[in-house]
């Protein structure tokens, strides 16, 4: 059976920091939903060994919020390219942005 990957998200409620997030790895989805809490303590355990923190610290640092999603790491990079594509477009109509003549010929074969 192939494992499913999710990735948790602690996100600061203060704003002050950013996001901190880590990949688990699932049997299903369904097994994810059933055992919720297992899976985030988990994920919560794994940020803590990797940045070196203990559970008082992500709450002195106002991580109070917990997201989690399904990692398809495809779909996330075209998500991530599109959105990169707007910020260009945005920053070449206000002239904050100059493309390169090789940038010019790709936005021109794509338009």
């Amino acid at each position: 059976m192939d494992k499913k990957k999710v990735q948790i998200t602690l996100v600061s409620t203060t704003g002050q920091y950013k996001p901190v997030s880590t990949i688990i790895h699932v049997d299903s989805a369904q097994n994810f939903r059933a055992r919720k809490k297992e899976y985030i303590a988990q994920a919560i355990t794994k940020i803590c060994q990797k940045r070196l923190w203990t559970q008082k610290d992500l709450k002195a640092y106002g991580y109070t919020t917990v997201k989690a999603r399904e990692y398809d790491a495809e779909k996330i990079k075209a998500q991530n390219e599109q959105r990169y594509e707007e910020i260009k477009r945005e920053k070449f109509a206000t002239g904050e942005w100059t493309p390169t003549k090789k940038q010019l010929e790709e936005m021109e074969k794509r338009a």
